[in-house]
């Protein structure tokens, strides 16, 4: 049998296309494109572990050194040679310097022999210790650093010399023909003595202003001299007491941070040297003003006039959290013998009166955290477990004693996540700034180190699940 041949023509079918499958896929695209870019552009909630920390509020501040100075003049004309230091602590009666009216002393003294001077070893320490404080600040274009180190270290040396001096001005002085010419001036007060001045020795509290901060460089002149002195002119300056002052000037901030301050632990730059000094903010002509007083390390600073101070406007020890983290719960306060415990719990809460239909009373145990316990036995609750002017019931039954809840009050506090979700923990703020906090880590009801809190509050409600 012949096979029967198969029809090779092949017969295509139409496609039915339907427009709206394209249209849908283009749209789920759309879609699943616009929740991407939702997904990354939309701000999450963040979460901050908290640390223990201490955050200080320094600024370094330059101000101008009070004492009470007293500039001291000659009473004739002539030649001076000193016998005493700068920086020597002198009491009355003691030879400062004596005075050559003809100049024969200068001479007379070369030409008496003079054992040598051994310097000892504290003596070679301080000259050293001069030395290098010196080459530390070194600046080639401050020519007035370079002519105070030289005298300096000329009083250092005079220090050490003051026996020797002495013992040749006492041989000197056998002479008759000195007697007339030559005189022995000596001190008639206590105080301390030194060779430096600037015209600032009469300035006083009062006379501050603004003006006085215009140019904050030491410009002193040395009162020590080779050449002959005229009667009436300076010969050195006696400072009469160790207290001394520093006056600073303030911004309106800065004097909101102190002004109701006793004392403020500050940092004098020059030495590093740190001690707490008593304080007391004013104001003069619209400016304001830090006085800050001390009572020792005044010898340290005699050849100062300005000093840069840094001051410790405000440091706290504590729990450290960022600012935005903190936001603001409102509370009912109310007599802490109000709480009650109840519930399956066992936890505290409040026994709300309420009426049944026929009109009687009856209690309902409403749980309520405390937040917080004041001195006054006062207690906070969150102001959302029931409606205000609702009344609570003292004790576990109806018929005690009630109140009207009415009294409302805010904390400030953060959300605590520990438990996957949102709890509010109060805190009590130490110290601030524009980006942290340092808050209390003793708070009860509060917040502990390594604790986890939500950075952005507004963004989330309390008791939401973090995901």
């Amino acid at each position: 049998m012949a096979k029967r041949k198969r029809n090779q023509k092949v017969v295509r079918m139409k496609e039915k296309r339907n427009p709206f499958a394209g249209l849908l896929l283009i749209t789920f695209a759309i879609y699943l494109f616009v929740l991407f870019i939702q997904s990354v552009t939309r701000e999450h909630v963040s979460i901050y572990e908290v640390t223990e920390k201490q955050i200080a509020d320094d600024e370094v501040l330059r101000g101008i050194v009070l004492r009470d100075e007293t500039l001291v003049k000659s009473d004739e004309a002539g030649y001076i040679n000193y016998y005493v230091g700068e920086g020597a602590r002198i009491g009355c009666n003691t030879t400062v310097y004596s005075l050559d009216k003809t100049g024969q002393f200068a001479d007379d003294l070369s030409a008496l022999d003079m054992e040598d001077i051994a310097l000892s070893e504290e003596d070679t320490r301080e000259i050293r210790n001069d030395i290098a404080s010196h080459r530390n600040g070194f600046d080639l274009s401050d020519y007035q650093s370079i002519v105070n180190f030289k005298y300096n270290i000329d009083n250092t040396l005079l220090q050490m010399t003051t026996v020797n001096l002495l013992q040749k001005l006492n041989k000197v002085m056998d002479k008759e023909e000195m007697a007339d010419s030559l005189k022995l001036v000596k001190s008639d007060r206590t105080g301390i003595i030194s060779f430096c001045s600037d015209g600032f020795e009469d300035f006083t509290i009062d006379d501050i202003n603004k003006d006085t901060f215009k140019d904050t460089t030491d410009n002193w002149k040395q009162l020590r001299s080779s050449e002959r002195v005229e009667a009436g002119e300076t010969i050195y300056k006696l400072i009469n007491s160790d207290d001394w002052s520093i006056v600073v000037p303030l911004t309106k901030d800065q004097y909101n941070k102190v002004y109701d301050k006793e004392t403020i632990p500050v940092t004098l730059k020059k030495d590093n040297q740190r001690v707490v000094a008593k304080v007391s903010a004013f104001t003069e002509k619209s400016e304001y003003y830090l006085k800050l007083d001390f009572s020792k390390y005044m010898i340290k600073y005699l050849d100062n006039r300005y000093l840069d101070v840094e001051i410790e406007f405000n440091s706290a020890d504590g729990l450290k959290i960022p600012i935005s983290s903190i936001l603001e719960k409102k509370f009912y306060v109310i007599p802490s013998e109000y709480i009650t415990k109840g519930g399956d719990s066992g936890g505290s809460g409040v026994m709300v009166l309420t009426y049944k239909k026929d009109g009687s009373e009856e209690t309902t145990f409403v749980p309520a955290e405390v937040y917080e316990e004041n001195e006054d036995a006062m207690v906070y609750i969150d102001a959302n477990v029931f409606e205000p002017g609702t009344k609570i019931v003292r004790g576990a039954s109806s018929g005690g004693q009630t109140m009207e809840v009415t009294q409302i009050a805010k904390l400030e506090g953060v959300y605590n996540c520990n438990q996957g979700f949102c709890e509010f923990r109060k805190i009590e703020k130490l110290y601030e700034n524009d980006e942290y906090a340092i808050v209390s880590k003793d708070t009860e009801y509060g917040l502990s180190s390594y604790d986890h809190i939500i950075l952005n509050p507004d963004m989330i409600e309390e008791e939401d699940v973090i995901y």
